[in-house]
């Protein structure tokens, strides 16, 4: 009883895989108000990097595990296309996922979890600070063709939202919050036991 208590931990750690993923992120308008004018802040383009970890459940899914991290600059956006820096701003979110693989290395998983926001400075919109985590909800497309599968390569697409709201927003009247979409396009390098694996279609 011993052994299989220790033996099936082990084997699902034999099959389980990494998986590093580099690409830029598009972040919709967090915030939308009009003072004089109508403008929206929003973060730039980001670079994008994750970190995960899958482990094979009954076939063909699997179940896994995100960290993910990107950096940009806040922007705001007036109505008669000026731009102001409002300093920089990271987001970390981990998820937990559901992946359903399908023939010809093309994987699909849904995601939930939180994100936290990591802005710069303590100011505007994050004087009051962050907020906390921010539930988050999250769809991933994966597809390996064959010549990237042999070397665990793979296309990546990412979308996820999830209501943006801070003290200092909530005290100025916004209530329910900003729905933010989040759009990553990239390349994932996956290694370890279930590489070969997810590599058969």
């Amino acid at each position: 009883m011993l052994l299989a208590t220790f033996a099936a931990p082990a084997a699902l750690a034999a099959q389980a895989s990494l998986q590093l993923s580099l690409g830029a992120r598009y972040t919709s308008t967090i915030v939308h108000d009009s003072i004089v004018g109508p403008f929206d802040v929003r973060p730039s383009l980001a670079p994008d990097l994750a970190v995960s970890a899958t482990t094979p459940l009954e076939s063909p899914w699997s179940a896994g595990a995100t960290l993910d991290f990107s950096w940009s600059r806040l922007e705001r956006h007036d109505a008669d296309g000026t731009t102001a820096d409002l300093g920089g701003l990271g987001t970390l979110a981990l998820t937990v996922e559901l992946i359903r693989r399908f023939p010809f290395g093309l994987d699909v998983a849904a995601a939930i979890g939180g994100l936290k926001y990591l802005p710069g400075s303590e100011s505007g919109i994050f004087a009051q600070g962050t907020g906390g985590v921010m539930p988050l909800g999250a769809l991933g497309l994966t597809y390996a063709p064959p010549f990237g599968a042999r070397h665990g390569l793979a296309l990546r697409a990412r979308y996820d939202m999830h209501r943006f709201l801070t003290p200092a927003l909530r005290n100025e009247g916004f209530a329910s919050g900003h729905l933010v979409q989040r759009v990553a396009l990239g390349v994932r390098w996956s290694f370890g036991g279930a590489r070969e694996v997810e590599a058969r279609p």
